[in-house]
């Protein structure tokens, strides 16, 4: 009788680590599908914005409430231009040239060395540095990115509001170090980008000084 009253109690134990090794076997199974999947969304996300198919965009900026911008911009691989707050910039993949309407001056730049444009430093994305997760959300997908324990990334945090079917981004939210900075996107354009915009117009500014910063 004792016997057969411990085998059925260990049975029972038997039976019930199986169905907890299969339950976390398959919660983890569907957070790492959920994981891939959020991750092949952000990455087709980002590729609208920094392809090389190209792409037109406006953008709001607001970090703090403290610092706000506001601007459209032009990418397309490693060319760029963007107008903003009384200044434009020309990014060719070779020269960059920033143009300062209200000092009246063009400074000439090396587009690979980012010495004044903090920004740029503070919003450099590296895909595998972060865990990724996707959801649902009533204006299209949400997907949360967070800096993997450990790693050196000045950006903690990233949740980006994405359209539906396209992954056109509508907005992101950015931890960088303790605060947060809000991006919201519009007249999202992708593809039909003429190499030409990147060009800078020379001939536009010929009463400019010029300020080599090379």
């Amino acid at each position: 009788m004792r016997k057969e009253i411990k085998s059925a109690w260990l049975m029972r134990v038997m039976v019930l680590l199986f169905t907890l090794h299969y339950s976390l076997f398959t919660i983890s199974a569907q957070d790492n599908a959920n994981a891939r999947q959020a991750k092949r969304v952000f990455n087709t996300a980002w590729n609208h914005i920094y392809g090389k198919e190209g792409v037109r965009f406006h953008y709001k900026i607001d970090i703090l409430h403290l610092y706000k911008e506001e601007g459209t911009s032009w990418n397309k691989g490693d060319k760029a231009k963007s107008e903003y707050k009384g200044s434009k910039m020309w990014n060719d993949g070779n020269v960059k040239y920033i143009l300062r309407e209200k000092k009246g001056i063009v400074e000439i730049h090396d587009p690979k060395v980012n010495k004044k444009d903090e920004k740029l430093q503070m919003f450099k994305f590296e895909p595998d540095s972060y865990n990724y997760s996707i959801a649902k959300d009533p204006e299209g997908l949400l997907v949360t990115l967070e800096a993997k324990p450990g790693v050196k990334v000045k950006m903690k945090k990233i949740i980006a509001l994405l359209n539906q079917g396209n992954y056109y981004p509508k907005k992101l939210r950015i931890k960088v170090s303790i605060f947060w900075a809000t991006i919201t996107f519009s007249d999202f354009q992708a593809g039909n980008i003429d190499d030409n915009i990147f060009v800078f117009p020379k001939e536009k500014y010929t009463n400019y000084k010029i300020v080599d910063e090379r």
